[in-house]
C-alpha cells in the first residue's frame, strides 16, 4: 500500500517544478537514504558538497541551496553584505547602502524577485523589444554603474538578447562588480556547468531538481570563494558554542542570517551533490537520441500532422499540429486519465500539442503512447473520438 494518498501524474511537460521535477536516479535515492539514516553536521556536508560543485563547475567553491531561486537570493545577499556581521544581521534592510543590481531589460523575468528578497534594488538598462526594435547598448550598462552597484544580474536563457555574458563580465570587471547568472534550466548540455564561470561569472545558480535530477527542492550555487563564504555565514544554524566557534573561525558567530529561512536538509545536500556528479558523468547526447527514437515511434500512432523537432530544446519534442479547436481538448483528455498525463500549457494557444520526453520514465511510455493515440485520433462524425 502506498504511503502517499495522492494520485501520481506523468509529466510530459519536462522537468517542471509544478509537476515535481523528474524522477531521482537509484544512485541518488540510495545516497539520500544513507543521509536520512544518520545525523550529520550540515556544515561538514556543505563543505564536501562544495568541493564536488567546484570540481564539476570549475568554480572556486559551491553551496547547495533550497532551489535555484534561493541561490539567486543568497547570491544577491552575498554581494550586498559580504562577510560583514552588521550587514548580514540587517538584511534585507540595507540601510540605504549599496544594493543595486543592474539587469538588462530583456533579461527581466518573474524570478528576479529573488534579488529583491535580499534587499537589492534592480536597475533596468536597455530598450524593450517591440516588433524587433530594442536592445541594450554597452554605454547603457556603463552609465548604470555607481557607488551603489553591488552586482550585475544575467539571465542565461536570454544571453542572445542584448549584451552577451562574456562582454557583460568584462564591463563589470572594470568596475570591480561581480556578475550573477541565473542558469536554473540551462542544463544540459553539460558544458554549461563550466561555461558561465569560464566566461567570467562570479556566481551561477542551477536548479538541482530539473535535469540534474537531484531532490526537487535543491539548487546548486557555484562561484567565488569569498562570496560562497558569505552565503555560508548567512545560511548556517548559528545555535553554536560561541567560544568554540570563535576559536575555530577567528570571530564571533553572526546571528541567523537571511538564508536561515532557506535551509536545506542533509538529504538535499547529499542528494544534490551525488546527482550533480552523476549528471556530469552521463551521456546526454545519447539520452537525447533515445528520447527522439521513442517520440518517432509515438509519432507513427498520431493521426494528425506532427514532427519530432530537435531545435526547440536540448531534448527533442514531438509537436502535433492539432489546431486551436482541438489542442486544449486533447490536453484535457490526457490530464483526465489515470494517471493524468500533463502537457506543456503554452503551446496549446498556438494549437500545438507538445510531448516532452525527458521526465517520462520507460515504464510509463506505453501509457503515454496509448493515450496520445486515442486523444489525437481522427475526429469522428460525433466530434472527439
Amino acid at each position: 500500500m502506498s504511503a502517499i494518498p495522492v494520485q501520481r501524474v506523468i509529466s510530459a511537460a519536462g522537468f517542471v517544478t509544478s509537476l515535481g521535477g523528474g524522477t531521482i536516479p537509484t544512485v541518488v535515492r540510495e545516497a539520500i537514504a544513507e543521509a536520512a539514516g544518520a545525523t550529520w553536521s550540515p556544515d561538514d556536508l556543505q563543505t564536501w558538497a562544495g568541493s564536488v560543485i567546484a570540481e564539476v563547475t570549475g568554480a572556486e567553491a559551491g553551496w547547495v541551496t533550497a532551489g535555484a531561486a534561493a541561490g539567486l537570493t543568497l547570491a544577491a545577499a552575498a554581494c550586498i553584505a559580504h562577510e560583514s556581521p552588521a550587514a548580514i544581521d540587517a538584511l534585507p534592510d540595507t540601510g540605504g547602502g549599496p544594493a543595486e543590481i543592474i539587469v538588462q531589460r530583456g533579461h527581466r523575468n518573474a524570478y528576479d524577485r529573488a534579488f529583491r528578497v535580499a534587499g537589492a534594488r534592480i536597475v533596468e538598462v536597455g530598450y524593450p523589444w517591440i516588433e524587433g526594435v530594442g536592445l541594450t547598448y554597452e554605454w547603457q550598462i556603463e552609465a548604470a554603474f555607481t557607488e551603489s552597484t553591488v552586482a550585475v544580474g544575467h539571465l542565461a536563457l536570454a544571453d542572445d538578447d542584448g549584451i552577451p555574458l562574456r562582454r557583460v563580465c568584462d564591463l563589470a570587471r572594470d568596475h570591480g562588480v561581480p556578475v550573477i547568472v541565473d542558469a536554473a534550466a540551462e542544463l544540459p548540455p553539460a558544458a554549461n556547468l563550466r561555461r558561465f564561470i569560464d566566461e567570467g561569472a562570479a556566481l551561477v545558480a542551477f536548479s538541482g531538481g530539473k535535469a540534474i535530477r537531484g531532490p526537487q527542492g535543491s539548487g546548486i550555487l557555484a562561484g567565488r570563494q569569498h562570496l560562497i563564504d558569505s552565503v555560508r555565514l548567512q545560511t548556517l544554524d548559528m545555535d553554536v558554542d560561541v567560544t568554540a566557534w570563535a576559536a575555530r573561525e577567528g570571530s564571533e558567530p553572526p546571528h541567523h542570517g537571511l538564508g536561515r529561512s532557506m535551509k536545506v536538509g542533509k538529504e538535499q545536500i547529499v542528494g544534490a551533490a551525488v546527482a550533480l556528479a552523476d549528471f556530469a558523468r552521463r551521456d546526454h547526447d545519447a539520452e537525447a537520441d533515445a528520447h527522439a527514437s521513442w517520440l518517432e515511434s509515438v509519432q507513427e500512432s498520431v493521426g494528425l500532422p506532427s514532427e519530432v523537432r530537435r531545435d526547440l530544446h536540448f531534448y527533442p519534442r514531438l509537436v502535433i499540429d492539432a489546431g486551436r479547436d482541438r489542442a486544449r481538448p486533447i490536453a484535457e483528455l490526457l490530464a483526465g486519465g489515470e494517471p493524468p498525463i500533463v502537457l506543456p500549457h503554452a503551446p496549446l494557444a498556438r494549437g500545438e500539442v507538445v510531448i516532452c520526453p525527458e521526465a517520462v520514465v520507460p515504464e510509463d511510455r506505453p501509457l503515454v503512447e496509448a493515450a496520445v493515440m486515442r486523444a489525437a485520433a481522427p475526429v469522428s462524425v460525433g466530434g472527439m473520438p
